[in-house]
């Protein structure tokens, strides 16, 4: 499995928070970040600095370089 998807999704539900309120906090639509939730995309390199600030964590992390 993408480690990307899988940490995005495990963080998400942790924090309970929806992909439609991450796409708001971002500037995305929903369904873009549905299709990160499920890794029919990646995020450009600014998408994924957004998604790291507004959820409090690594890039590193989110990408499974670091535990």
């Amino acid at each position: 499995m993408n480690k990307f998807k899988e940490r995005l999704n495990e963080i998400l539900l942790e924090n309970n928070l929806s992909q439609n309120a991450l796409a708001q906090r971002i500037f995305m639509s929903q369904s873009v970040v549905n299709n990160y939730c499920t890794g029919k995309r990646e995020p450009s390199l600014d998408v994924l600095s957004s998604i790291c600030k507004e959820l409090n964590v690594s890039a590193d992390y989110l990408l499974g370089l670091t535990d």
